[in-house]
């Protein structure tokens, strides 16, 4: 009887490393790359999709992954926001921020939380996600435009969430310091996951993942969530020493963008194990143990035990 071990990165690492930034703030993004590029460090910039194709983008990001973080920034419409919404046209100068307002275009309202944002009726919604996702891949691709993240978080509107899973979008992200509640274990759901710090808890969650223990089972760290959150705290230290600490340890952990990550994993639950082989049946080269031995397992290959 032959001891199969699946779970490991490439490398033979258990553990993973990336990283999620919304929004797309060009002179931002720029200075968070000065610090986690060197670190050798991954991860997925989510974008807006309000942006013409041009060579500044691709160069800023070559090499990163890209999400959908829906054009125009837009929120949701819900059941408790239509409950205060008003029906006259928006004007910043006269606007009350405990309620709500139309705009000229039909679906499109104002709201006001930490600014007066955009907020959109479900076929609207679905429409600028559209809109995003189509200027994302013409730019960068549709291999690299993996992903949709929610603006401001989860927003509470069950149905327009089914709409999008069921209109092809993965990886949905929600939003929240997760930490280290489920272990760093992989996301159990795909369609509504979030990442493990902010600047605000880097340190502490970085020394309890590099602490927690082999437990023969793949882990997964992911921190983010603004350039600008380093920078409007003053606190691009916190980066700056994380990259230090937790970079170029490739030992250690894998470095990898969020979907390249969850795919990987997704591969290694496909490995089929028989009494006279190991087969991996996925296009993504995998890495095992058979005995103790490592072995690379190429894609659409098979190990002869």
């Amino acid at each position: 009887m032959h001891i199969i071990d699946k779970n490991f990165y490439p490398g033979w690492v258990r553990k993973s490393m990336t990283f999620t930034i919304d929004d797309g703030n060009l002179r931002l993004d720029k200075k968070f790359l000065d610090y986690v590029k060197p670190a050798g460090m991954k991860g997925t910039f989510n974008l807006c999709g309000n942006i013409a194709v041009n060579d500044v983008f691709p160069a800023l990001y070559d090499g990163y992954e890209i999400g959908n973080h829906c054009r125009m920034h837009a929120n949701a419409m819900n059941d408790e926001r239509r409950k205060i919404l008003r029906d006259e046209l928006f004007d910043a100068n006269t606007a009350d921020p405990k309620y709500g307002y139309r705009t000229e275009t039909e679906g499109l309202y104002r709201y006001h939380t930490y600014a007066w944002i955009y907020v959109a009726d479900d076929d609207l919604y679905l429409k600028l996600a559209r809109e995003c996702q189509e200027n994302l891949v013409s730019i960068f691709g549709d291999e690299r435009v993996k992903g949709f993240i929610w603006p401001c978080g989860w927003q509470n509107n069950l149905p327009l969430w089914e709409k999008l899973k069921a209109e092809g979008y993965h990886n949905i992200r929600a939003t929240g310091c997760v930490k280290d509640t489920n272990g760093f274990s992989l996301p159990a759901d795909l369609m509504h996951w979030s990442f493990n710090s902010n600047y605000t808890c880097m340190k502490e969650t970085g020394e309890q993942y590099e602490a927690y223990p082999d437990d023969g089972q793949l882990k997964f760290y992911c921190f983010g969530v603004h350039s600008h959150d380093f920078e409007n705290a003053g606190r691009w230290d916190v980066l700056e020493d994380f990259c230090d600490r937790y970079g170029n340890r490739p030992c250690e952990f894998w470095y990898a963008c969020v979907g390249e990550i969850f795919d990987y994993a997704a591969a290694v639950e496909k490995v089929i194990v028989t009494d006279e082989a190991v087969v991996n049946p996925t296009d993504i080269d995998l890495y095992i143990t058979v005995d103790g031995k490592r072995v690379s397992l190429r894609r659409r290959s098979e190990y002869k035990l």
